[in-house]
């Protein structure tokens, strides 16, 4: 009952408030006097419904009333808020190729072989004069463009780096390999060129 009572109290102070308020506006704007002190009006409504819608969500009824508000707010915010994962239907050859085909961390031309073997795909990168730093960082920008394509058909990832030595020779500089559970757990983002090694399930670098 008490309750009740905090609540048209507080209902009714608000409409008193926004209408005293509209004729103290009204008369300030237009310059005319109006018969009543509207500001002082507005003011002491102000007043009431701070008190009283104070009293009220403090009742047991109005901490009813927060409560049932928070889980709607909550249940539209995991509706409309919250990110729908996306399922990437590119074929992870196309992002990878596309990746290197814009990587600004290989400087010098360079062909790309794609082999696959049952369940394994190899990626083979070979150029003459590229640096194993800049193979490094392609090798995360490769790593990426895999997680951002469809790869679950695929159980291993081989990531091969050679230089081009002429006569139709070539030399492995860098050579990775991460299985589809480690590129799972992997996040590109944080995993650097200097952590390839400790990531990787096998990593070789000539010397």
């Amino acid at each position: 009952m008490v309750s009740t009572l905090f609540d048209v109290i507080t209902k009714l102070s608000s409409y008193a408030m926004v209408i005293f308020f509209v004729m103290f506006a009204y008369f300030k704007v237009t310059g005319k006097h109006g018969k009543y002190p509207y500001g002082k009006y507005a003011l002491v409504s102000l007043i009431l419904l701070i008190v009283f819608g104070t009293l009220f969500f403090n009742s047991p009824k109005g901490k009813q009333v927060i409560k049932k508000g928070n889980a709607e707010q909550a249940e539209r915010t995991e509706k409309t808020v919250k990110p729908t994962a996306k399922q990437s239907t590119k074929s992870t050859q196309s992002s990878v190729k596309q990746t290197l085909d814009k990587t600004h961390a290989l400087l010098f031309n360079h062909q790309v072989k794609f082999t696959t073997n049952k369940s394994v795909l190899t990626i083979e990168v070979t150029d003459k004069r590229d640096t194993v730093g800049s193979f490094k960082l392609t090798t995360v920008e490769i790593l990426k463009a895999i997680k951002n394509s469809k790869y679950d058909q695929y159980q291993q990832f081989n990531i091969i780096f050679n230089r081009n030595v002429g006569n139709g020779k070539k030399r492995t500089i860098l050579k990775s390999m991460f299985t589809k559970k480690t590129l799972e757990k992997l996040d590109p983002e944080k995993a650097g060129p200097d952590q390839l090694k400790a990531n990787a399930d096998s990593y070789y670098e000539a010397k």
